[in-house]
């Protein structure tokens, strides 16, 4: 029973899950500060512009690999290029995860229940970490393809199947490097384990996926690709403090209860699926222990918590299947007595009050754009009408490409090279930022935040003046901000040519409902 009540919660969070993300789908503004950059790269594909070039005051691409964004340029190409191609790949991709996941427990546990469990369990922390899992970034089909490469190892039984799970998780890798632990780890276990006569099948797919679409994608793009996949996230620093608050102030206040099921309920598990857990969970740490890292990092790690309690949802240790790619790990040996039979139930129960913690932490009004957001993204598109050209919005370029205007960069996109500690490219974009600026490319600048002008050269004031303007209403802000206050924006213009101030400020003052 408790079981079942633990499936029937998984199910019902999925559906508000589900039912929110549907509403969102279409919102014509971001939901989240890096859509913008997603966007414009789904733009440059649809262009057939190079996806990784130099950064330039136009544009400077997010440190990802491809795929996500090539799946997105092909439902834009049916869509249209706007977020809800980008967010409807998501929304699908984050589904298939959640069935997989599910599908996966079920057949390692012989339960629905627990599989309805899990994928429930993982739903549940759609609000955990921002609501994320239906934005217009890569984080969703990263997880689904890398819980579908466990699925498929699990599965595998002949050289086919062992070719299939070393193209999906080299697929999880194109779609976010960090997949690399994942893939690594689960590949050493499969060769150490009693299916390792399938290793070198999946082995030699994998490799043919990452290190082929390293050399083509390298040379095409004179080695930027390089740089921005491998070596520019390997250069930020380490810092100890996230380190620290990824355990005691992320994962272990946010899922240890279910992190409490795992312990009492794990037994004999695959290695297969412990190295994949383990891997998950290395990526969340060290994504988490850099500067600059967000709450979607942890992601991974919730994936795993959530499988490995699914798994020790099995009514007793002999449920765990062991076929394939096979040797078990013991981590703890449950006695055959009356006492054992009831850890299973002491698991659900601590799943079932996992999961109520984390649903009753849903607020709705997070998952929704405030109407001062809506009115901010209304207007900041009429002022970049108004300005026309080049509008440079380091904040979220996207908000000009959506008016219609050229892309320009993207102040976390920048931040990420000028982080970095290797100095050519940052001197190549200050350089750009620095002739952009001297040329007065930009028909305007607008900006909420001092930061929003890093890159920027000091000789600034020398080619655009500040706009003393504020909006009468006060209600303005770049970009979405998830309820926080909102701050007027500052609008630099060029010298000598251009709309006025009071033009612009008439703009963005203007009333919209």
């Amino acid at each position: 029973m408790l079981r079942a009540a633990a499936a029937v919660a998984g199910v019902a969070v999925i559906g508000v899950y589900l039912g929110i993300a549907l509403t969102r789908l279409g919102y014509p503004g971001p939901l989240e500060i890096l859509e913008g950059n997603s966007l414009i790269e789904v733009h440059r594909i649809l262009a057939g512009q190079q996806l990784y070039a130099e950064p330039s005051a136009n544009y400077v691409p997010d440190g990802y690999p491809p795929l996500y964004f090539a799946v997105s340029a092909a439902a834009a190409s049916v869509l249209g290029p706007s977020y809800l191609a980008l967010r409807l790949v998501s929304l699908v991709a984050s589904l298939a995860c959640f069935v997989i996941l599910g599908r996966l427990v079920q057949r390692e546990t012989r339960s629905r229940t627990a599989g309805l469990a899990a994928a429930g369990l993982l739903a549940a922390t759609y609000f955990a970490t921002d609501t994320w899992f239906d934005v217009g970034r890569v984080d969703s089909l990263f997880l689904a393809l890398s819980v579908a490469g466990l699925y498929a190892v699990r599965c595998a039984s002949r050289t086919r199947g062992a070719i299939t799970a070393g193209l999906l998780l080299g697929a999880a890798f194109l779609t976010k490097q960090t997949a690399l632990a994942e893939g690594v780890a689960v590949l050493a276990a499969l060769a150490a384990g009693s299916g390792r006569r399938l290793a070198a099948p999946a082995v030699a797919a994998y490799v043919a996926v990452i290190g082929g679409s390293t050399l083509v994608l390298g040379l095409a793009s004179h080695g930027w690709y390089l740089y921005y996949v491998f070596e520019q996230m390997s250069q930020h620093a380490f810092s100890g403090a996230s380190a620290g608050q990824f355990w005691t102030a992320e994962l272990l206040p946010t899922f240890g209860v279910a992190i409490c099921a795992v312990v009492l309920g794990t037994r004999r598990l695959p290695l297969v699926l412990v190295a994949g857990c383990a891997g998950l969970a290395v990526e969340s740490f060290a994504a988490r222990a850099q500067n600059g890292s967000n709450l979607n990092d942890l992601l991974p790690a919730y994936l795993s918590v959530a499988l490995l309690a699914g798994l020790a949802m099995a009514s007793q240790p002999s449920l765990l299947r062991s076929r394939s790619s096979g040797r078990l790990t013991t981590f703890t040996r449950w006695g055959r007595g009356a006492g054992g039979q009831w850890v299973p139930v002491a698991v659900s129960a601590l799943v079932v009050v996992q999961i109520g913690l984390l649903a009753g932490g849903f607020r709705l009004s997070q998952a929704f754009p405030p109407k001062a957001d809506r009115i901010a993204d209304q207007r900041l598109m009429a002022a970049a009408r108004a300005l026309g050209g080049t509008v440079a919005i380091p904040a979220d370029p996207g908000i000009a490409v959506t008016a219609g205007l050229p892309p320009t960069e993207d102040q976390i996109a920048a931040a990420d090279v000028l982080r970095a500690s290797d100095q050519t490219p940052q001197g190549i974009f200050m350089a750009s930022l620095g002739q952009a600026v001297a040329a007065q490319k930009f028909s305007g600048i607008i900006t909420e935040f001092h930061g929003d002008l890093r890159g920027f050269p000091l000789y600034l004031t020398l080619y655009y003046y500040l706009c003393p303007q504020t909006p009468l209403d006060g209600v303005l802000s770049i970009p979405f901000s998830a309820n926080a206050s909102a701050l007027p924006v500052s609008v630099w213009l060029p010298f000598g040519h251009g709309p006025s101030c009071a033009t612009v400020a008439r703009v963005l003052g203007a009333s919209n409902g």
